[in-house]
């Protein structure tokens, strides 16, 4: 739909930008681009580009030699004249609000920018930012469009959501619903793959007191810190801090120290005690805390 807009915008001797939330999605995008519009009439933006790259991009916009724009959030910037549309893709992810000085939200000055040059600002998303989507629907001062097809008129895929509370009312103690176990287990006689995925990082997500109800903080974030098994360690995810094992309370000096909650560290652990034929593959369950992902393979 990007491409036959801007295909249209070009015809009549206008042009066009497209924001990416994300400098690693500008590749990709750039591909496709290329692929339909050539090489010689789009430019480049983004911060990893090196100043001589970015002082190119911005002379072949700046004298006319390029008509389609793509980056990242400071791509809104750009001196490209006769402007057409401006695309800002998956325009709920919070990276086009700059936190660094100088701070400004890439939407707005694209609402000024299109004003300002009577154009077409298209904001792309399957989960819209709240404030968008009650503006259009609710107060309509967007015009809103809705794709109700998947491309190639493809299928959404079965989602079951299932009450845990329930699961444990039944008399099911373990992390996984009954039905996801036995999916899992059709998978595993099916030598197929199971994609597990967990928020979580480590192996419990706190550590606390139960006779005085204390928790284990980080002393810069004052946020709860993770136990990671492997590092046998207490990490704060947020600034890096590490401590070691707390076995008696500073506060009450209770030896009742019990960790809680659940992280992809222990979601692999109970894989492992689930599925032991999982095992035999030489793969075993992988795990990245990067990703933030437990991956078992079933080949």
């Amino acid at each position: 739909m990007y491409l036959q807009l801007i295909q249209k915008v070009i015809g009549i001797g206008k042009t066009a930008i497209v924001l990416v939330p994300e400098i690693s999605l500008t590749p990709q995008m750039l591909d496709r681009f290329i692929s339909r519009f050539g090489k010689e009439k789009i430019a480049v933006l983004h911060s990893k580009l090196s100043i001589g790259e970015r002082y190119d991009e911005w002379n072949k916009i700046r004298e006319g030699k390029a008509n389609i724009i793509i980056g990242a959030r400071s791509a809104i910037f750009a001196p490209i004249q006769n402007l057409g549309i401006i695309i800002i893709d998956e325009e709920h992810d919070s990276s086009y609000k700059s936190e660094s000085n100088p701070k400004y939200d890439a939407k707005q000055v694209a609402k000024y920018i299109a004003k300002q040059n009577n154009c077409l600002l298209l904001l792309g998303s399957a989960t819209p930012d709240i404030n968008t989507y009650y503006k259009a629907k609710e107060l309509g001062k967007i015009e809103l469009l809705e794709l109700t097809k998947r491309a190639n008129n493809s299928s959404l895929p079965e989602v079951e959501v299932v009450d845990l509370k329930q699961e444990l009312a039944n008399g099911n103690r373990s992390m996984f619903s009954r039905s996801l176990y036995q999916e899992i287990e059709k998978n595993l006689e099916q030598k197929r793959q199971t994609i597990l995925f967990l928020n979580r990082r480590g192996y419990s997500t706190f550590i606390m007191c139960r006779d005085c109800g204390y928790t284990v903080k980080c002393k810069n974030c004052d946020i709860s810190l993770t136990y990671h098994s492997y590092e046998r360690k207490l990490k704060c995810h947020y600034c890096g801090y590490e401590e070691n094992l707390v076995t008696i309370c500073p506060e009450c000096g209770s030896e009742k120290i019990r960790y809680f909650g659940t992280g992809t560290q222990r979601l692999e652990q109970e894989i492992l005690k689930q599925f032991p034929r999982s095992k035999n593959n030489k793969n075993g369950c992988r795990y990245s805390n990067k990703e933030k992902l437990t991956r078992t393979n079933f080949k």
